[in-house]
């Protein structure tokens, strides 16, 4: 006899965490090509001026050239560093990059992949506009971001340029940066990541695919209909910030390394304890955290309740979140509080002074 009311099994998500040298040389042009971030990265403004005293002008002239200042089109590029066979390292993947159809380059650079952009985009209208269409780059243009001017001047030169001579310039950038730039960092940011890799997976016996996602990004993850698996990869540059990419059927979370992987004198304060206090000490965090103790709030609800730009609270929220005082809930941009991580401040004081 057949069973009744049944309840489905829902399909258990796989979460793999991985760190490999093109996933962070990427994400370096990333954080360059944020130009208005300077002094918001954990690496600080020091490190900005650094490269661009090691890069070459022409290399940083045709850089912003390229991305004219928007990150989105090297985070595009993230989905081919997933695709890319391992050991993932940088050489090999501008070799596998070289060895990529130009359209299907040009495609991924236009936002073909990611889904953010087919709900603004219908995918036949971004694949049409890639093959040079005019009316289609027309409708593009339109409807891709229009209020962000950095995307905007992106999208106007990349329809401009041939798909093959967009191909060479990319390479190009990236055999330079590598060079003039990248291949020194490597020695010091890969252990960084591979001890970052090493706890997480340990984590992996103790916690559910989502309570890792969270305690990786601080976002609060559902699983969404299409995606079966999470790719989970650090980042040093990058921190403390998250950024994401879709390859397919897999979500690609980039997180911030743990401030226990970033390895510090025996005599200082833990990282962690300096990012908390750091984030305790102002009156506009501490309203924050007690507004967020009654519930769940949006940005923008924020923004209202406090009067104040969200520009200015998302940096807050950047605080806080980095801190693990807050996580956000990513299916619908809510914010909310975690009060175990309040609870073991004390601890962790009292951890480094004895």
């Amino acid at each position: 006899m057949a069973a009744q009311n049944v309840p489905l099994r829902r399909q258990s998500l796989a979460v793999e965490v991985e760190a490999s040298p093109a996933y962070e040389f990427l994400m370096s042009l990333c954080v360059l090509s944020d130009f208005h971030g300077d002094m918001s990265y954990d690496i600080g403004k020091a490190w900005f001026d650094a490269v661009r005293a090691k890069a070459s002008p022409d290399l940083l002239a045709t850089i912003e050239q390229f991305s004219f200042h928007s990150h989105e089109i090297w985070e595009h590029i993230f989905s081919l560093a997933y695709s890319c066979p391992p050991p993932r390292d940088v050489l090999t993947f501008i070799d596998y990059l070289e060895a990529t159809d130009a359209l299907e380059l040009r495609l991924h650079l236009l936002g073909y992949y990611v889904r953010e952009h087919r709900r603004m985009t219908a995918p036949e209208i971004i694949y049409a506009a890639a093959q040079g269409d005019s009316e289609a780059q027309k409708k593009l243009l339109k409807s891709s971001f229009p209020d962000d001017a950095n995307w905007q001047k992106t999208l106007r030169w990349l329809l401009a340029l041939d798909m093959t001579a967009t191909k060479n310039m990319l390479l190009d950038i990236l055999r330079g940066w590598y060079d003039e730039v990248f291949r020194e960092q490597e020695p010091t940011i890969l252990p960084i990541l591979a001890r970052d890799v090493e706890a997480k997976r340990a984590l992996m016996a103790t916690l559910s695919p989502e309570q890792l996602i969270e305690a990786c990004t601080g976002w609060e993850y559902v699983p969404e209909p299409g995606i079966k698996r999470v790719a989970l990869i650090p980042s040093y540059v990058n921190r403390p910030y998250n950024s994401d990419a879709e390859y397919h059927g897999t979500r690609i979370f980039y997180f911030p390394v743990a401030d226990e992987s970033v390895v510090a004198g025996n005599d200082a304060p833990p990282v962690r304890l300096l990012r908390l206090a750091k984030a305790l000490a102002d009156e506009r965090r501490l309203r924050l955290l007690k507004k967020l103790s009654t519930g769940s709030y949006t940005l923008q609800e924020l923004a209202d309740d406090f009067g104040v730009a969200k520009t200015t609270l998302h940096h807050h929220l950047i605080t806080l979140r980095s801190a693990g005082l807050v996580r956000m809930r990513l299916s619908d941009k809510h914010y909310s509080l975690r009060p175990d991580v309040l609870d073991s401040l004390g601890d962790l004081l009292s951890t480094y002074l004895k």
